[in-house]
């Protein structure tokens, strides 16, 4: 145990240096002098319920709160709440739980009318655009008085919710990409399984043999894994092994025509082997919940999900042994992988005391022992260290599968870059063509001119 602690703990201080030097090059995450850290403590921010330091909160308050997620994490963050309107009996909160794609869905158009949630999840890939839009609320004055407390946040945890200089949201956890496998399907047909670092040839020689002992058993409705080519995020992979990433520090495309046409490419030659689901099937399941999803049902083996969500995917199929690889990666490529984690943010559209009521529940959610012992490793690592370490003894063998991965990704992770205004827009648009690419409406060389042309506009739109 106190070997696995030592582990756990240098899992921390990586990802602080990981983070930090991502933070250092980048307009957007330059650390504000104003803003000074380690000024309050836990103790004094639960403890100042009663004091008027920003807006009191002693009267009743009704607040909403928005996450994304499946069936188990909505028991889960809805017990946390429970505890928390325990704590704050002045404070009530209504509950939007949706999946990940509805999320954001739902999020534009409460946004756009100016309706978002009091307390919501929030994602570096879009925050940039929340905030120009003034959706999010800056945090900093909740900091000063206590209410939210980052004392035992590293500097590089703290900067990753930074907007320009200003902190708007607040670390869930920290956490990095993975694929999920199901060793048991695999093992089923006689196929290999593949190893922690295997290449996008692995991934489509192991595919191929996937579909050849499925077609021998007349399973035309199975295949290795699912269709990654709509997946903005794992699109980022493939540029960062070619050199690029997603955007430049200067808030440009850091991926080219080229990055683009291969990509599609790729995902063409996989879909027309068999390897990954047509083009109707992708599209029937890509809003379904995990439980109803292509993995929960053993119609694929393997699927590219954030390694913090190991446990609900080993909880969908729990007749199956699940392992956590990297990426797939290029022959001799550079390294794709980079820290990363989701947030917390409060809304900018809200009263005051309702505003002040999310910060308390932000807070709690982040700094409370009562929290975390049933958060534990939802979204990855805690960014409190304290809190990091009062969860140790909590964790079973499937979150210390999470904490292994999350170390070795640690010790090759490159730092990337804060996605500038406009992102958001470009993800969808990166959807849709892809989409458009998979039922053979444009050619992956028109597709990518399309993606870059439009691509450029919004950026250029948001400058």
């Amino acid at each position: 145990m106190k070997k696995f602690i030592a582990s756990f703990l240098t899992v921390l201080i990586l990802l602080s240096i990981v983070l930090l030097s991502g933070c250092g090059g980048e307009k957007a995450n330059t650390p504000s002098d104003e803003t000074k850290q380690g000024e309050n403590t836990t103790e004094e921010s639960t403890s100042n319920k009663g004091e008027e330091t920003n807006t009191s909160t002693n009267q009743n308050v009704e607040i909403r709160a928005a996450w994304w997620g499946d069936t188990k994490r909505h028991e889960l963050y809805n017990n946390i709440i429970d505890r928390f309107e325990a704590e704050n009996p002045g404070i009530k909160v209504v509950r939007e739980p949706v999946s990940w794609v509805d999320y954001w869905d739902k999020l534009t158009v409460q946004s756009a009318s100016g309706e978002a949630p009091d307390f919501m999840g929030m994602h570096p890939q879009f925050a940039s655009d929340y905030v120009g839009r003034g959706v999010i609320e800056p945090l900093d004055s909740y900091i000063k008085d206590g209410i939210i407390d980052l004392s035992n946040f590293s500097e590089a945890a703290i900067n990753s919710g930074k907007v320009n200089g200003t902190i708007y949201m607040v670390s869930m956890g920290l956490t990095a990409a993975s694929m999920f496998v199901n060793t048991s399907f695999l093992k089923d047909l006689g196929v290999q399984v593949p190893n922690f670092d295997w290449t996008w040839d692995d991934f489509k020689s192991i595919g191929l043999e996937v579909r050849k002992a499925l077609d021998a058993k007349g399973e035309k409705d199975k295949w290795f894994a699912g269709d990654g080519s709509g997946a903005y995020q794992f699109f980022r992979y493939w540029a960062r092994q070619r050199g690029g990433d997603l955007y430049t520090a200067e808030g440009d495309l850091g991926y080219d025509e080229e990055d683009l046409v291969t990509w599609f490419k790729m995902w063409n030659e996989l879909r027309e082997s068999g390897v990954v689901p047509d083009a109707a099937t992708t599209t029937e399941y890509a809003k379904a919940t995990l439980e109803d999803s292509l993995f929960a049902k053993k119609k694929i083996a393997a699927t590219s999900v954030p390694a913090n969500q190991y446990k609900l995917y080993c909880n969908a199929v729990p007749d199956s042994e699940i392992i956590i690889v990297r990426h797939p990666a290029m022959k001799d490529g550079q390294i794709g992988e980079y820290i990363e984690g989701a947030h917390f943010a409060i809304s900018a559209k809200t009263t005051p005391e309702k505003k002040v009521a999310a910060a308390k529940l932000l807070n709690f959610w982040v700094n409370s022992e009562s929290s975390m012992e049933i958060y534990k490793l939802d979204q990855g690592v805690p960014a409190n260290t304290k809190m990091a370490e009062f969860i140790m003894p909590l964790l079973d063998d499937k979150d210390k599968v999470i904490v292994e991965y999350v170390n070795k990704i640690s010790k090759i992770a490159r730092p990337t870059t804060f996605p500038p205004a406009g992102a958001s827009e470009i993800d969808a648009l990166f959807q849709t063509i892809a989409e458009s690419v998979r039922f053979n409406q444009k050619t992956p060389e028109a597709a990518a001119a399309e993606l870059i042309a439009e691509a450029k506009k919004i950026l250029e739109s948001k400058k």
